[in-house]
């Protein structure tokens, strides 16, 4: 008897080349697919939101953080509502919450590795991940048009690669 995965085969397939489209239109296409990536992502909030306000409304009665979810609903239809009406703003605030992200987790990086020196050896290599790091959060806050640019490639490349992967699991699963 075949299990779930080998039956259904064909989803992975889809996954892969829609994985593959996704991330060659990335790559050959980063500024188009940067906008429509973050209108994709003010409607799914939109989306989800509205799903986890009714599943909260739902559930009033019989679970107990049913206000939670309701807030949590809420708070995705308020965000998916501001990015679609200006997905430049959230485009760019994406940009910067990643470019702070990087430095702050290169600076980690850092400290971890000089903390570690007494356990480990090697932890130069460390030190270096946590300083490019830093360097591509302060690439990506100091041009946030060509960050857009450049993360749209890097999603491309993952897409590409992922997609692949999907595809060749598929082919494998349908052999089971």
């Amino acid at each position: 008897m075949r299990n779930f995965y080998s039956a259904y085969w064909w989803i992975f397939l889809l996954r892969g080349i829609f994985a593959l489209v996704l991330g060659v239109l990335a790559i050959v296409w980063p500024g188009a697919t940067f906008t429509t990536l973050i209108v994709f992502l003010g409607a799914y909030l939109f989306i989800a939101g509205s799903f986890a306000m009714v599943g909260a409304i739902a559930a009033r009665k019989t679970a107990e953080n049913w206000g939670l979810f309701l807030m949590s609903g809420l708070a995705g239809i308020v965000l998916g509502i501001l990015t679609l009406y200006n997905p430049f703003a959230t485009g760019a605030a994406l940009i910067f919450l990643v470019g702070f992200w990087a430095m702050l987790a290169g600076i980690f990086e850092i400290i971890i590795a000089i903390r570690l020196r007494t356990l480990i050896t090697g932890e130069g290599w460390y030190i270096a991940g946590g300083l490019l790091s830093i360097l591509f959060g302060i690439l990506l806050l100091s041009n946030p048009e060509n960050a857009a640019i450049t993360l749209t490639w890097l999603f491309g490349f993952y897409a590409v690669i992922s997609g692949v992967m999907l595809i060749l699991l598929s082919f494998r699963l349908r052999k089971k």
